[in-house]
């Protein structure tokens, strides 16, 4: 078979998800999926942060992405906000990236609790053949159903005992683009911001005496990745630099014939996790993720 790439979630539905990434393993073939955010040289860093042991024994994670994207009442009803074309809402858009950081930076999550919610419930219809993703409606414009959660909040535990919390949100007002993370342990924190991308907070008292708080890193060729689009420190990548570096991985898959991830089996595992999650919307109980 033909290696594949495929964008997030890589399935409408968890299950769709599944299906592909067991196809996929049955096929024998190299995969890509665009979890673009691993690939920024601060997040990487923060990764070998983690397994040094920098931050000591992880004790909580806090994963979110606040997106602004649908927080306009009047923004149209095209197909993010339609269950037919997009599956789940913001489950599959941006909580598959939260979730897969999560398991990039401390580990597969074990069991979960979660809740979701609608804040818009009606949106303006389309005029089709015009307008895009994000164009707006008038008052008085016909209005359709929302079929999809704008919201989720969801506790986590980790299988290595890490405690933590996962949120996302299209509606929230202020944020544009926050996918972020803070994780903190028995020796240190870090905190990253990809609205802020290029730079880091780091809080590591036993590295200087008397230093109390957290320090603000740039970005510099001491970082992973870096160095291959800028030679010197605090000049910033772009967001186009990190899909060039997921693009490169896939291809170095394919020509090492060697899996780097985030393949399918990534897209897996963040799958699974959200499967968990809808699991526990409808018990409204604490759900196990299925391995």
């Amino acid at each position: 078979g033909k290696h594949v790439f495929c964008e997030k979630p890589i399935g409408r539905y968890p299950e769709e998800a599944i299906a592909v990434a067991e196809a996929a393993r049955q096929a024998g073939v190299m995969t890509g999926v665009g979890f673009n955010y691993r690939w920024a040289p601060l997040v990487q860093y923060t990764r070998s942060l983690v397994e040094a042991g920098k931050l000591g024994e992880l004790t909580h994670y806090r994963g979110r992405f606040y997106s602004m994207y649908g927080s306009n009442p009047y923004g149209q009803l095209t197909w993010r906000f339609k269950f037919e074309q997009a599956g789940y809402g913001v489950l599959g858009d941006i909580m598959t990236h939260v979730v897969d950081m999560a398991h990039f930076l401390a580990g597969p999550i074990d069991r979960l609790v979660s809740q979701r919610n609608t804040f818009i419930k009606e949106r303006p219809l389309p005029v089709p053949g015009r307008g895009t993703h994000f164009s707006v409606g008038q008052p008085g414009d016909p209005t359709g159903e929302v079929e999809n959660e704008d919201y989720i909040g969801t506790l986590v535990e980790f299988g290595n005992g890490v405690q933590g919390t996962l949120e996302t949100s299209r509606t929230v007002f202020g944020p544009k683009c926050e996918m972020a993370y803070e994780i903190y342990g028995t020796k240190g924190a870090v905190k990253w911001n990809f609205e802020r991308m290029n730079e880091l907070q780091v809080y590591l008292p036993d590295e200087e005496i008397g230093h109390d708080g957290f320090t603000t890193l740039f970005g510099s060729p001491d970082h992973p990745l870096h160095g291959r689009f800028n030679p010197g420190p605090g000049i910033g990548l772009g967001y186009d630099d990190l899909k060039t570096n997921e693009a490169y991985y896939f291809l170095k898959s394919i020509v090492d014939g060697q899996q780097i991830e985030p393949g399918f089996d990534a897209a897996y595992a963040a799958a699974r996790t959200n499967q968990a999650m809808i699991r526990s919307w409808e018990s409204g109980a604490w759900e196990k993720v299925d391995a």
